[in-house]
């Protein structure tokens, strides 16, 4: 008996580190293609499925019930178990909310901001261009398409500003199963405002959407955001300084999926959120002949509240057949699928930005070039926590974002007194594991 346990321990033992090792397939479906939450799940030691996992101690030469500190690990082999592909994973088996949430926060901010900043030096532009139009703007943004139309009904101004960005986690990534933030998408914003001057005063409201589209590989997943607000802003201009701020609220429709390390399936989420903004700049002109310097500080923040919600693991469908060993075929009434309930969590994108814009007047034709730096502290990624350690410390920990540099440039041009555009580029630099790259052109129509 003694030698059928020693040949039976080490049967396990051989069979344990190898599925350890097979977890580097990334695209394949987990060891016995069944639901990582299927009820079922864990060490097969009977005829049917267990109802929990049982470890094999090395120490004693016997077999025991397992207790939350070891469950899943065969004591004397760390980290081997039968059925890893569900355990070493705790990026791949977590919600896209957990990880990007705080970075859309900061897309989304960072757009509303740009469009309104961009629309008030617009205006402030062709109040001192004495055009009926916008005149020419020496924008301290460079985000997006604007089209701006001034003195319609009692000195009321409407404008929309379109924008679009690309952008990247680039963390490196091996396997869905191993640790790594990496993830990349696309975000289209648009604002519609209406705004009056009071003298030196502009007062104004507007309302703005955004929507992103990601592919989240570190859960082999997407996830999409649509987030929409309404809010308002003031402007007060001297001859040379500026100040204006603004603040808005509103909600936001979250769909994820992800993919069930266990059976390949689709897991799909979907929820809400609540949203509250608010921002402040200060600039200063400096003319010197044909040249304008506008360096400027600005501040801005906003709160995004997620909406606790499910994640719908599909149930099984196939007839599970084990392996004929430690895996047999399945009780019926034993494989049920327990769909994953994600908490509320709310995240934050604050930053302090230090701008810069130089340009040059040539008549018709006004080259800048425009710089920031920016400080923020934005929600970083989470993930569960893994059942046991994967024997890999690379990537496992969330970037920590902490300052950035926007470089970029433009052209902007006037078209007779009434019509005004522009074209620009520019990246983002200096953000940890991040890459962000933006095109836009501008166009500028005066009734």
């Amino acid at each position: 008996m003694k030698l059928k346990r020693i040949l039976t321990a080490s049967l396990m033992a051989v069979i344990a580190t190898a599925m350890m090792f097979s977890i580097n397939a990334a695209n394949a479906a987990g060891t016995y293609n069944i639901s990582c939450k299927n009820n079922a799940y864990g060490m097969q030691l009977g005829s049917d499925y267990t109802s929990a996992a049982y470890v094999y101690d090395a120490t004693t030469s016997g077999i025991t019930d397992a207790t939350l500190a070891d469950q899943y690990t065969i004591r004397g082999l760390t980290g081997s178990y039968v059925g890893s592909d569900c355990l070493y994973s705790g990026a791949g088996d977590t919600n896209g909310t957990a990880v990007v949430a705080g970075d859309v926060a900061r897309l989304a901010i960072n757009a509303i901001v740009g469009a309104v900043s961009n629309r008030i030096d617009m205006a402030y532009a062709a109040q001192n261009s004495g055009a009926s139009a916008t005149g020419l703007s020496f924008t301290t943004q460079a985000d997006g398409f604007s089209m701006s139309a001034n003195k319609i009904i009692g000195g009321l101004s409407i404008w929309a500003d379109m924008g679009n960005s690309g952008f990247e986690n680039t963390q490196s990534f091996t396997n869905v199963r191993l640790d790594s933030m990496n993830f990349d998408g696309d975000a289209s914003s648009y604002s519609l405002g209406v705004d009056k001057a009071f003298g030196k005063a502009l007062v104004g409201v507007l309302i703005s959407n955004l929507d992103t589209d990601l592919t989240t590989t570190f859960n082999s997943g997407t996830y999409k955001q649509d987030i929409s607000t309404y809010g308002v802003y003031i402007a007060y201009k001297t001859g040379r300084f500026q100040i204006d701020l603004g603040t808005g609220t509103g909600d936001s429709d979250i769909t994820t999926t992800r993919r069930d390390l266990g059976n390949d399936s689709v897991i799909s989420g979907k929820t809400t959120a609540d949203i509250e903004y608010s921002h402040a700049r200060v600039a200063a002109t400096f003319n010197r002949g044909r040249f304008t310097l506008v360096p400027s500080a600005s501040y801005r923040t906003m709160d995004v509240d997620i909406a606790a919600f499910t994640d719908d693991r599909l149930n099984e469908t196939g007839t599970i057949t084990g392996d004929g060993f430690l895996f047999t075929a399945a009780d019926a009434s034993a494989t049920g699928v327990t769909d994953d309930t994600v908490a509320a969590r709310s995240v934050t994108s604050e930053a302090i930005s230090l701008g810069m814009v130089l340009s040059a007047n040539l008549g018709k034709l006004v080259p800048y070039i425009d710089f920031s730096y920016d400080s923020e502290d934005t929600t970083k990624a989470a993930y569960k926590i893994e059942a046991s350690a994967d024997g890999t410390t690379s990537e496992t920990k969330a970037t920590d974002y902490g300052n950035s540099m926007r470089i970029g440039g433009g052209l902007n041009f006037m078209l007779g007194s009434h019509i005004t555009g522009g074209v620009r580029a520019g990246q983002v630099t200096g953000r940890d594991d991040w890459e962000e790259n933006y095109m836009a052109g501008s166009i500028s129509i005066g009734f």
